[in-house]
């Protein structure tokens, strides 16, 4: 595992995290006192390997990321522990120069495997499930299918067996007649993406090469080729959170509240935590006037992502039209000490609005109930 420190470190994301947006990660690191870059500058500290990355393997941009030092690569799963939003692992029983002799990987094919969280050690020890993986991948390379194969394979596996599946998956892998990875089941070999049963006149379309020019259309205000795009994304990778929260901020912005609500809803259903949609779906019903779905989105959001400001500020807001004041004193309290500018007009106003609680509350605290 790469040895980094958050404060005072700076990020690259090479590729894109597919179940969280990048504001979300770059508020987790600004939260450290780290910081993202949007180009890998000679400055930047540490490059998050993403595994939506695998699919541009051998493109110039990743073979210059895999050519850093180990300690200033770290891939997607450990950066997420070390940010505690995914539980730590445990077994990690093998030491390194064992798992070499044992798996059949050069070095070399080691470290990518493990960029890509096809393998995932802990402080260079590796697991049981992590050698069987290597020595079937060792088998696979034998036969000729290249590294390249074997990850994005892995990521069309994450993509299609979401919560049901994981890298134990890859041991079902099997070069078929045409030198194409396939999944074995039993005596039959299936393609490995259930979503594309139909035969394409060309090369199908790839997905994060779409999503990322969709975001540049998103970024210039190209809000219609935005729309096109993500949704030609989709059509690839329908059940993609991050897609369908974008999508659904691009169709807010032309004004399609309804459709963005269905996306939101859709990205949920994927990623029941994902704290920004909660948000987005609180502010779209506050815009309406639909209070009581407004709270119960803002709270699903604090629940989601505790240190996530804003659905704070918008919640305590909330709570104090509903004269609830008790409720969002530690809501303001909490938001005040996450917003980095102090003398921003938000964090401005979030103080008045806390004095406005402390003042109501203080004569109830203060005084005592007489019997009449």
């Amino acid at each position: 595992m790469a040895q980094f420190r958050f404060d005072g470190s700076s990020f690259f994301i090479a590729g894109r995290f597919e179940r969280l947006p990048k504001s979300r990660i770059e508020r987790e690191l600004k939260g450290k006192g780290a910081k993202l870059h949007r180009r890998l500058l000679r400055k930047t500290d540490v490059v998050i390997v993403t595994h939506e990355a695998a699919g541009r393997f051998d493109t110039p941009a990743i073979a210059g990321v895999l050519k850093l030092l180990p300690a200033q690569t770290i891939s997607e799963e450990t950066f997420l522990r070390e940010l505690g939003l995914l539980p730590p692992l445990s077994g990690k029983d093998i030491d390194g120069p064992r798992f070499q002799t044992l798996s059949g990987l050069d070095p070399g094919e080691t470290r990518i495997l493990a960029l890509f969280d096809v393998l995932t050690p802990v402080d260079g020890r590796f697991g049981f499930g992590d050698l069987k993986i290597a020595q079937h991948v060792a088998n696979l390379r034998r036969r000729n299918a290249s590294i390249a194969q074997i990850l994005t394979a892995a990521t069309q596996l994450r993509r299609r067996r979401r919560g049901s599946g994981g890298a134990q998956d890859i041991t079902r892998l099997d070069v078929s007649p045409s030198g194409d990875l396939m999944m074995r089941l039993g005596d039959v070999l299936a393609e490995l993406d259930g979503q594309m049963r139909f035969a394409w006149s060309e090369p199908p379309p790839d997905p994060d090469a779409l999503f990322e020019a969709a975001e540049q259309r998103a970024s210039a205000g190209d809000l219609a080729a935005a729309e096109r795009l993500y949704y030609a994304c989709l059509s690839a990778s329908p059940r993609d959170p991050v897609i369908r929260f974008n999508l659904g901020n691009v169709v807010r912005d032309l004004g399609r509240a309804a459709e963005a609500k269905a996306h939101y809803l859709a990205a949920l259903d994927a990623e029941p935590s994902f704290a920004e949609a909660h948000f987005n779906l609180g502010h779209l019903a506050m815009v309406a006037d639909h209070r009581a779905e407004a709270v119960a989105h803002f709270e699903r959001a604090v629940l989601a992502d505790p240190d996530y400001p804003d659905p704070l500020y918008n919640l305590a807001a909330l709570y104090i039209r509903a004269e609830r004041f008790a409720d969002a004193v530690p809501l303001l309290e909490r938001y005040l000490r996450l917003d980095a500018d102090a003398h921003s007009s938000w964090a401005h106003e979030a103080r008045k609005l806390l004095l406005a609680c402390r003042a109501v509350l203080a004569p109830k605290r203060g005084g005592r109930k007489t019997a009449t």
